[in-house]
């Protein structure tokens, strides 16, 4: 039977989350919400994973702790990933650990993809949810719960995620609602003329540009995650962004259209080099384009798209150099509409984007140092034999 298209604003309904086989027992798991929880169930394990990657944020990792920890929903655990900080970080995060739910683990460095897949194999066999935070971002005291609520009440997503805000290095608001308005602008680039964006994010709207689902307020079903293979190490930057593609292939994400996390603004945001971001984008056109998940509807999709959204550029470069031409800026004004023209011939991305951006190697293999809890769980200060490549978490 052929596969259900994913884009979101197709109007057909999307598949099964959870996994790409369709058969019924790889549907996700409906639960209740914490509230209306039992009391005598209220001991069981965490349903929700909260994984940290942490690397030189000192400054901010206690309000990034302190905003998961004070969630009202409270089935939960957090592990920080300290991926060989070479700040206070790792210290700061065990001044939290007398809270159970915590769990520290230091690894050799391995990049925030890595660190990200370490924490998710070390969720608890209770989890079915998982949330990767960054390590300066702040949380609103209802993020889980409201986006548990979204997922509830749409079975046929594989995630929910919210808006979010800036705020600047000391925690003060930076031009509220810049963030939600980045946001909506970025995934109406994938979308038809005239087409409006239901509840749903599909391929079509995450393919393009990024940030249309900022990590930090994502919840995904973990059967979705681990479908998905994870995050791919050889991303220094956006590997957010082509994990999103990867995962909106078996479902789309639902919306909660409220900001639920502050993202921070700072000289360490790793987005902050220009040419690297380029590059990136480049790699991840080209990755998704070319890759052989895709069925036939999806590289029916993102071709439509591609052209699409090459015409539209075509078209507005051109109009911009004719504008300095009449404004006698005549060389400005031909290289302008130069470029437009080679948009308008770029029919799909160059299969050499998908190489590696310079720069983005990491060590072939990462250990763990030590896992430390709090009072209540374990604690190992010994090396484990936990080891990760990035050929075993790539896609």
């Amino acid at each position: 039977m052929p596969r259900r298209s994913r884009s979101a604003s197709s109007g057909t309904d999307p598949r099964r989350p959870g996994c790409r086989d369709p058969r019924p027992s790889c549907h996700a798991r409906r639960m209740t919400s914490d509230a209306a929880t039992p009391d005598h169930a209220r001991d069981a394990g965490p349903l929700i994973t909260v994984v940290i990657p942490l690397h030189d944020r000192g400054r901010y990792i206690a309000e990034t702790l302190q905003g998961v920890l004070a969630q009202g929903f409270r089935r939960l655990e957090v592990i920080v990933v300290d991926d060989a900080s070479t700040d206070d970080g790792p210290e700061v995060v065990q001044g939290f650990l007398s809270d159970p739910r915590l769990t520290l683990v230091l690894r050799t460095h391995g990049g925030v993809a890595a660190a990200r897949n370490a924490g998710a194999a070390l969720a608890a066999d209770s989890s079915e949810y998982l949330l990767f935070m960054d390590d300066d971002d702040v949380a609103a005291p209802d993020l889980l719960e409201s986006l548990l609520a979204a997922l509830q009440a749409h079975p046929e997503a594989c995630g929910a995620f919210a808006r979010a805000e800036f705020i600047d290095s000391d925690g003060g608001p930076v031009h509220p609602g810049a963030f939600r308005d980045q946001m909506i602008g970025r995934e109406r680039l994938g979308l038809a003329d005239g087409a409006t964006s239901g509840p749903y994010r599909g391929l079509d709207q995450v393919f393009l540009a990024t940030p249309v689902v900022p990590m930090g307020t994502l919840l995904v079903r973990r059967a979705a995650f681990e479908a998905t293979g994870g995050f791919d190490p050889t991303f220094v930057v956006g590997q957010d962004w082509e994990f999103t593609i990867r995962l909106v292939r078996q479902a789309p994400l639902v919306l909660v259209d409220r900001a639920l996390v502050a993202y921070r603004r700072h000289s360490g945001n790793a987005s902050a080099n220009r040419v690297r971001d380029i590059q990136t984008a480049r790699r991840v056109w080209a990755t998704a384009y070319h890759s052989p998940d895709n069925s036939r509807e999806d590289a029916a999709l993102l071709a439509s798209v591609w052209r699409r959204h090459q015409r539209r550029t075509a078209v507005r470069k051109v109009a911009q150099g004719r504008a300095m031409l009449r404004q006698r800026h005549v060389v400005s004004g031909l290289g302008r509409i130069a470029d437009g023209m080679a948009h308008r011939l770029l029919r799909r991305p160059p299969r050499i984007w998908r190489r590696p951006v310079p720069g983005s190697s990491r060590p072939a293999t990462q250990t763990t140092i030590a896992i430390r809890r709090g009072p209540l769980g374990a604690r190992s200060d010994r090396p484990r034999d936990i080891r990760e490549t990035a050929s075993d978490t790539g896609s």
